[in-house]
């Protein structure tokens, strides 16, 4: 800002606003029905890495018995829909707590992991139990983060707690699978109190790791699906940040693939399935031959560039004394 009396006058338009981050506009899910099929979810073949939070086709297809794509339209939604769970994908479903203590929901729907997405607080207060599943025999298993932005580092947790369980009930179904007994695939309840915030985060999360699928696309796949999941302008920034972290290390690998020709080493989750393994770092000859190559002067100083005085930039404000003011 400029002042009368100011002998540095600003040289760009400023405020004492506290800046904030551009927001993440999402369209409404109506948009999908224009498509006869939908937004179809299919994984990408650009990335095809182990089972723990990166796209793998073989995997998906193995232990969901080639039963892990959907293109179904935007559900019609009613407000009791919200105490209801929804399936995201075929082997993925997404409710609320009280669905989680369902006996009806949880064997109708064949049920295997109940994951509860829980604030610590809770946790600590037993308020989100698994006495219902317990009984039922069925795998339980919790995420407990004392705050949203804990969910970055939860959801890699998440994400192996389901394949991990994917990948179980598959060579258990193997076993005892017979020809008057066919196999069944694992199924996974996702919840948490109200179904549309940490445990919806967690859904759109594993959706962007396993399909390679970018943020927005994920939380239309999700709310086409359970309307009533609204993310705040935090949580889609959240997301938005998980993104560019799986961005970055699918770059990092497929970089190392191309450029090191990287071994092939098979996922310890899933035999048979392979991922690729990241080159061991250089050694210390390499590196040594790394800086020989770097030209510098008597200085020490690295040329090849222009001097730092003579760089080009903006200065946030200007002296009106260079300006003959």
């Amino acid at each position: 800002m400029e002042t009368p009396e100011s002998s540095y006058p600003a040289a760009q338009s400023w405020s004492y606003r506290v800046p904030s981050p551009p927001r993440l506009n999402v369209p409404p899910t109506g948009f999908l029905r224009q498509s006869p099929a939908g937004m179809p979810v299919a994984p990408s073949k650009t990335h095809d890495f182990g089972s723990t939070g990166f796209s793998n086709t073989d995997f998906l297809s193995a232990v969901t018995y080639n039963d892990y794509i959907t293109g179904r339209e935007p559900q019609e939604w009613t407000y009791d829909h919200r105490w209801e769970a929804q399936r995201i994908l075929p082997f993925l479903y997404l409710g609320p707590v009280n669905v989680a203590r369902s006996r009806g929901f949880l064997k109708d729907n064949g049920i295997t992991l109940v994951l509860a997405v829980r604030d610590t607080k809770s946790a600590h207060a037993r308020l989100l139990g698994s006495k219902v599943v317990v009984e039922m025999g069925i795998a339980y298993a919790t995420v407990d983060t004392a705050g949203n932005q804990e969910l970055i580092a939860a959801f890699p947790r998440g994400i192996e707690i389901i394949n991990a369980h994917l990948s179980a009930m598959y060579h258990q179904s193997q076993r005892i699978s017979t020809d008057t007994t066919p196999a069944s695939p694992g199924r996974v309840l996702v919840f948490c109190e109200s179904g549309n915030g940490r445990s919806a985060a967690m859904v759109v999360a594993y959706i962007m790791a396993m399909f390679s699928m970018d943020v927005v696309k994920a939380i239309l796949i999700v709310q086409s699906q359970r309307f009533a999941v609204a993310f705040d302008d935090d949580m889609k920034l959240l997301l938005q940040t998980y993104d560019s972290i799986l961005s970055a290390k699918r770059m990092v690998l497929l970089t190392d693939r191309q450029d090191s020709g990287a071994q092939i080493d098979p996922d310890p989750m899933f035999p048979g399935i392979y991922g690729w393994r990241k080159p061991f770092k250089r050694t210390l000859n390499e590196a040594e031959e790394d800086d020989d190559d770097m030209d510098c002067d008597d200085d020490g100083k690295i040329s090849g560039g222009p001097p730092l005085e003579k760089r080009n930039g903006a200065a946030p404000f200007f002296d009106n004394a260079d300006h003959g003011r």
